[in-house]
């Protein structure tokens, strides 16, 4: 294992990661690679654990320093996590022309417009089937749009809806074909092994047996917002889990970045 996708730093504002420990981590580790993907700035959003710009322009420069630091040792990449939405599809393309940000991951937390007080949060507020139907039109619209380069954890619509009627079937297959006919890979999430395991929570033992049926390209991300989730043995407990689900044909450990510049 080299390299480390899908990671976050305290400026997200509900992380607690540092540069400086991460490549502590990393070198003690002996990963060759990084993909840091923070959260978007999404700006009057009614959520407020987003970095600013400026807190961006600073870690993508502290990046930039550590780069020269440990070249040859250690390459530390910079991108965005971001959502895609059918109310503001031109924001999300700016993003692409951000000079900061050299890849995207679809990471899709939202229903109805996320800048306005209608916003859910998919993990927290979304319980009904008419929910899920705008989630899966956002999803279309991502990865039609050819920007992103992964999936990050598209289990997540389970963990509040908690029902696996056939609506939550239907999404899941539908997102699994978006997979495959739009070549970006769907990452199991390291993270969500922090909770309670059950049928909804993520990382969802329903959603990626469903997964396993299928040829669809899986990436075990970190999701990394602290330290412990960095480690090896973290990441290879994530591996045992998704081959537990009968995903080990499907593993990949390293995708194709859709570099945007």
């Amino acid at each position: 294992m080299q390299r480390v996708y899908h990671i976050h730093d305290q400026c997200c504002g509900h992380a607690s990661n540092t540069l400086d420990k991460i490549i502590a981590v990393a070198i003690k580790e002996g990963y060759r690679e990084l993909f840091f993907t923070e959260h978007c700035p999404l700006g009057k959003n009614k959520y407020l654990w987003r970095p600013t710009q400026e807190m961006l322009t600073d870690l993508h420069n502290r990046i930039e320093k550590a780069n020269i630091k440990y070249k040859g040792k250690l390459k530390i990449h910079f991108g965005y996590e971001a959502e895609y939405s059918k109310w503001n599809i031109k924001f999300f393309h700016n993003l692409t022309k951000d000079p900061l940000c050299d890849y995207l991951i679809f990471g899709n937390h939202y229903v109805g417009d996320m800048w306005k007080p209608n916003a859910k949060l998919v993990m927290e507020d979304v319980t009904k089937p008419e929910e899920l139907d705008e989630y899966y039109e956002n999803t279309v619209l991502a990865l039609k749009s050819g920007i992103f380069s992964l999936y990050a954890h598209p289990d997540i619509f389970l963990q509040n809806y908690r029902k696996w009627d056939d609506k939550a079937k239907w999404l899941t297959k539908q997102i699994i074909e978006l997979s495959i006919k739009y070549k970006v890979p769907l990452g199991f999430n390291a993270n969500g092994l922090h909770q309670i395991r059950n049928d909804f929570n993520y990382p969802s033992r329903l959603f990626w047996k469903e997964v396993a049926k299928s040829k669809a390209k899986v990436l075990i991300e970190a999701d990394a917002h602290h330290i412990p989730t960095l480690s090896k043995s973290w990441l290879e407990k994530a591996k045992r889990e998704a081959i537990k689900y009968g995903l080990k044909k499907n593993l990949v450990d390293k995708i194709d970045i859709k570099y945007l510049h």
